[in-house]
């Protein structure tokens, strides 16, 4: 009996050794796991949909030197404005030699900072907060347009505007407007049924939502550019001070940040969509050369 007893002993001993054994095992598996999870989130600067890194880079010739804003029409032309030009310019990306750019002149030397085209109708951007209607811009080589809204004040500065199909709506987002304090970036709705803008904030942008995405770090957060996403329906923002890409839903509550690299990004001041969600950055000269950047959307 006593060896028997001595060997059940043993042979439980044997048992709990070896599910302990795997317990911690199974334990080490799992921390390994969350480590790398950890790592990755960490490391990945890149939205999930575009590597941010390797884009295909178009440079852009002397007509296009300070583009500001660009505005997708199909596969073979993408239309931009320079700044400081009464003028409707027509890149085609499948051509990146070609610097002819064929233009449209609308109106006079201003400030224009941005472009949107809606079916026949492009309406452009002034840094004071004007918006200017060029209806039937590609049937003759100059055409005549006109100011349909306006939104007041000195202090305020505007590079920003983009079409929201949902509200039937161009949406101006404030550069820097003298009530914000940097604290918050305010966006203005012109309704395109009723031509009529609404002097009440549309939405605003916190930017501590921003600082919070970010980990905390100091950002500057300016927009030159912003465009809704159509496949994901996200409203992507370009700050040109800062280098960064903000993803917000279409009332402006943040969800991702993200850096910009200043070698490729030395200036953004535009950006537009694909149907496909290709996404297209436009980035100014400065003293360098101006370029347009083609990110490939992935699923």
């Amino acid at each position: 009996m006593d060896i028997r007893n001595w060997i059940v002993r043993g042979f439980i001993i044997l048992i709990v050794a070896w599910m302990n054994l795997m317990a911690c095992k199974g334990k080490g598996k799992k921390h390994t796991h969350v480590e790398a999870a950890d790592t990755a989130t960490t490391i990945n600067l890149s939205p999930g949909h575009y590597n941010l890194s390797t884009p295909l880079v178009i440079t852009l010739g002397d007509k296009l030197h300070e583009i500001s804003g660009i505005s997708y029409i199909s596969g073979h032309v993408i239309l931009g404005e320079n700044d400081e030009q009464g003028k409707i310019f027509s890149i085609d990306p499948l051509k990146p030699d070609d610097t002819n750019y064929p233009s449209v002149k609308f109106g006079p030397k201003d400030d224009y900072e941005d472009i949107v085209v809606i079916d026949s109708t492009a309406y452009l951007l002034i840094s004071d907060g004007e918006i200017v209607e060029v209806p039937g811009f590609s049937k003759a080589e100059e055409v005549t347009g006109s100011i349909v809204a306006q939104m007041g004040g000195k202090h305020n500065e505007f590079e920003t505007l983009y079409y929201d199909k949902e509200v039937n709506s161009l949406v101006m987002l404030c550069k820097s407007c003298h009530h914000e304090k940097d604290e918050i970036r305010t966006a203005y709705r012109f309704d395109l049924a009723a031509k009529k803008i609404s002097d009440t904030a549309y939405y605003t942008i916190s930017i501590n939502d921003i600082v919070g995405k970010a980990n905390g770090s100091s950002i500057k957060f300016f927009p030159s550019a912003a465009a809704i996403n159509p496949v994901l329906g996200k409203l992507y923002i370009v700050s040109s001070i800062g280098k960064l890409l903000v993803v917000t839903d279409k009332l402006g509550k943040v969800e991702e940040v993200y850096r910009l690299d200043p070698t490729l990004f030395n200036q953004p001041e535009g950006i537009t969509f694909a149907p496909n969600g290709d996404m297209f950055i436009s980035n100014e000269g400065g003293d360098g050369k101006a370029t347009l950047l083609k990110f490939v959307y992935k699923p």
